[in-house]
């Protein structure tokens, strides 16, 4: 029986594909602190595997300098 009062992971992912794409910088950014660094799973509620696939979208973005390192 699932929990009524925790908060549901709403998806990240489009429709269709089975990955984050690192140039979908609205996706991304909402998975990013006011401080530049990645939102931890517990804030989240993101599945692990997605987790890590943003997580892997986010640097990919930092290191084409789509977003800043930090803020």
């Amino acid at each position: 029986m699932p929990n009524k009062h925790r908060k549901q992971f709403d998806g990240v992912v489009v429709p269709g594909t089975n990955y984050i794409d690192y140039k979908n910088l609205p996706a991304i950014v909402r998975y990013i602190s006011i401080h530049g660094r990645i939102k931890p799973r517990y804030y989240t509620k993101m599945p692990l595997v997605l987790q890590k696939r943003m997580a892997r979208a986010a640097k990919n973005a930092r290191y084409m300098a789509l977003i800043p390192f930090v803020k």
